[in-house]
């Protein structure tokens, strides 16, 4: 990891820190990753600029609106865990980046706006679009809180704890039927996450349902809120390339790979998303059962309603 992604989160961290403050809930913790051993030294470009959009650099496409995977400040600059995903690809290649906005991987990569899109789902694929790689999974999950006054709880919940409990969400969000589908009955329902979360401080809530990754991100501004698990099948977003760009596909995977092995694509993960990890295929909460007939669209409904809604100068962030 070179040093212009080290700023990035070090700068990340310290927005997310900013966040807290902004909200007026100190005592919050940053476990932020030690990047101490990071290796500061510029790789060799890995391909050819023949088949990149722009020479000495890879052009990302992705969804600008996806908050916060990606967050536009009011100066224009992008931030987010996507965006230092592709800068860490980026820098492992020897590259420099680029965004583009797409809401679909088809018109930037078939348009030659853009090398990649970043966030696609296997349903993106096409006989000129394939998708590869694994750079985040999300679902609906639940997140409780220990407050001073129960600071030994357990941060183990089960499907039998829910019923019982007083769970907030998202009004007509995914989540709400997410919850409906393990005969969980939402006790409160809010007009967006962030009153969710705002709910599970004050203790009018025991637990939230809500996207893993909105969750994972307004957690950080809240002591003592944990991960509890998972209550709907996870979807995974990958990379979308042309089927054309085999060379290309395969330098990024490979550098996929070395952000998984050495540890930065944790890293970065922590950074955004706290409690959440990385992957979240086998933190299905004890005694919910997914259906097995759960399509495809139901699983990316999961990641459809949790768009934190941020009102404080996220310039902090930057």
């Amino acid at each position: 990891m070179v040093d212009g992604l080290k700023s990035r989160l070090a700068r990340a961290a310290a927005g997310v820190a900013a966040l807290a403050l902004a909200f007026g809930l100190g005592g919050c913790s940053l476990a932020t990753p030690s990047l101490d051993e990071a290796v500061d030294e510029t790789p060799a470009q890995a391909i050819a600029d023949s088949e990149l959009v722009q020479a000495g650099t890879l052009t990302v496409a992705l969804d600008t609106s996806d908050a916060p995977q990606v967050i536009t400040g009011t100066d224009g600059e992008l931030v987010g865990y996507d965006i230092d995903v592709a800068t860490a690809l980026a820098e492992n290649m020897g590259l420099k980046v680029s965004f583009v906005n797409a809401t679909s991987p088809s018109s930037a990569l078939e348009g030659g706006e853009a090398d990649i899109y970043l966030g696609a789902t296997a349903s993106d694929e096409s006989g000129d679009i394939s998708t590869e790689g694994e750079v985040l999974q999300n679902a609906t999950a639940i997140f409780g809180i220990n407050t001073g006054s129960t600071s030994a709880a357990s941060t183990t919940v089960s499907a039998s704890d829910l019923t019982s409990a007083r769970v907030g969400v998202q009004d007509g969000s995914a989540s709400q039927e997410a919850l409906a589908r393990v005969n969980v009955v939402a006790s409160s329902t809010y007009s967006n996450v962030n009153e969710c979360f705002e709910a599970l401080a004050a203790g009018e809530v025991d637990y939230v349902a809500c996207d893993a990754t909105a969750g994972g991100y307004l957690a950080r501004s809240y002591e003592g809120v944990f991960f509890a698990g998972t209550i709907s099948s996870s979807t995974s977003y990958g990379i979308a390339y042309l089927s054309s760009s085999s060379d290309l596909a395969d330098e990024v995977n490979n550098a996929l790979d070395a952000l998984a092995t050495d540890g930065t694509l944790d890293a970065i993960h922590q950074v955004w998303y706290g409690p959440v990890p990385l992957s979240l295929s086998s933190e299905v909460i004890s005694g919910v059962t997914l259906a097995t007939s759960e399509s495809a669209s139901d699983d990316e409904s999961a990641s459809s309603d949790g768009e934190p809604t941020i009102t404080e100068d996220i310039n902090s962030l930057d």
